[in-house]
């Protein structure tokens, strides 16, 4: 599957998030499943959110954001599922979009909540890095640090945390192996927690963040590029064509089990990372 070609010239994340809590109805998605016991269930059309059946208990990647938590909480319903079954919350990063609708869902589900240690600063004492806006985002404590010599394990999944620090310093990747029930398949889950392109020398100086973080993201992508992945779940839709490919899905046929889409994801977000550097280096 291609990237989609959008998404270097989508519009701006706020413009984005603007539509997605204040016109939800059209932005809306309904449910896709991206692989076996792994659902897109976020309920908007941009930023993803993962529900992923273990066999005993849910666990849910990302919240989105608070205005869209109860689109979120039928897709859920519309799946099946419970969502006072989910047992664990996954953060990628702390940026609104992400974790605005964790309060709620800790609350409502009582669920362990997961976050990388280095973005607990974005919750205590820069809030404003989290860019809330005029939009809602309750305060909330993560109950676990990610540590990757830890597998996170619920029922038969067990997912391995990589800290991929760049798009914030807490930023954190997952990867987790589920099977395919009918042909006996294993398939290698992967999600890059955050590659939106937030370390610019700029953007690190205005936000008051350390220049490091942009070597830090260079070197994650290198290394996750090298990583095995059958699914790529991307952190938004708008970074490959996720929404073009769900009417393909079927029982015998399932177009996201496609391991380039991953390496082309990595290597298009590496390039476009290090155009940036020699922007920077020549100005």
């Amino acid at each position: 599957m291609p990237l989609n070609s959008t998404a270097k010239n989508s519009p701006s994340p706020w413009v984005l998030m603007e539509e997605c809590c204040r016109e939800p109805w059209k932005t809306y998605q309904k449910p896709i499943k991206m692989a076996p016991g792994v659902y897109y269930i976020s309920g908007n059309n941009w930023v993803a959110c993962y529900l992923i059946d273990t066999g005993d208990g849910l666990i849910l990647i990302d919240t989105g954001m608070h205005e869209t938590v109860y689109l979120l909480l039928e897709n859920i319903r519309q799946l099946g599922y419970d969502c006072h079954d989910i047992k664990k919350i996954l953060l990628s990063h702390a940026h609104i979009d992400h974790i605005g609708g964790a309060r709620t869902l800790q609350e409502l589900t009582g669920a362990d909540m997961y976050l990388g240690k280095r973005d607990l600063m974005y919750l205590h004492e820069r809030k404003d890095l989290i860019m809330i806006g005029d939009y809602t985002c309750g305060e909330f404590e993560p109950d676990f640090i990610y540590s990757d010599d830890k597998p996170i394990v619920q029922g038969n999944v067990s997912i391995q945390t990589v800290s991929t620090p760049g798009h914030t310093p807490g930023c954190t990747s997952f990867f987790f192996d589920v099977k395919d029930k009918k042909t006996g398949k294993i398939l290698r889950c992967g999600m890059h927690g955050g590659i939106g392109l937030s370390c610019s020398k700029k953007g690190l100086e205005e936000m008051g963040l350390p220049f490091s973080l942009q070597a830090e993201f260079i070197e994650g992508l290198k290394k996750l590029d090298t990583l095995h992945v059958d699914v790529c779940l991307p952190s938004h839709t708008n970074q490959v064509g996720i929404l073009l490919l769900q009417d393909q899905v079927t029982e015998d046929f399932n177009p996201y089990d496609d391991p380039s889409i991953w390496h082309e994801l990595m290597q298009e977000r590496l390039e476009r990372v290090l155009l940036m550097v020699e922007n920077e280096k020549a100005n």
